[in-house]
Formats: C-alpha cells, sequence, structure tokens
C-alpha cells in the first residue's frame, strides 16, 4: 500500500464555492469591519488535502485567499 494519502474527493479546481474571506470586508457601522460570504472559484487543492485556495474576482481585479481543508 503506498504512504501517500490521495486528496479527498468532493472539491475540484475550478469549481465555484462560498466562502467567508478574512481579507475582503466592508467598513460598517463604528468602524466594523463586516465579512460577508463570497462567491468565488477553486484555484488550488493541496495535494493532501490540508488547504485550498479561492480566487474572488472584487472590482474588476483577481484576490486570492487560502482556506483549510477540503470542505465542499
Amino acid at each position: 500500500m503506498s504512504k501517500q494519502r490521495r486528496r479527498p474527493a468532493g472539491l475540484e479546481i475550478g469549481q465555484e464555492v462560498v466562502r467567508t474571506p478574512q481579507t475582503i470586508f466592508e467598513d460598517g457601522a463604528r468602524g466594523k469591519a463586516i465579512r460577508r460570504p463570497m462567491r468565488g472559484r477553486v484555484d488550488y487543492i493541496h495535494p493532501r488535502g490540508r488547504f485550498h485556495i479561492v480566487a474572488f474576482e472584487v472590482r474588476g481585479k483577481t484576490i486570492k485567499e487560502t482556506f483549510q481543508g477540503v470542505e465542499v
């Protein structure tokens, strides 16, 4: 049996997902940061499923953020 684990099934590169990014937020009342879920596309998945990178389109530019695991 191989020692290398395979990436868990369920999340695919190019798949559209909804995530709440920590680096993209709006200024709300009283100067608080409001974080909202956004749609993005999976750009990269770690071979062992430890993290994945999602690309978000914001004002015509692409912003990427890393998320733990490979949950859908």
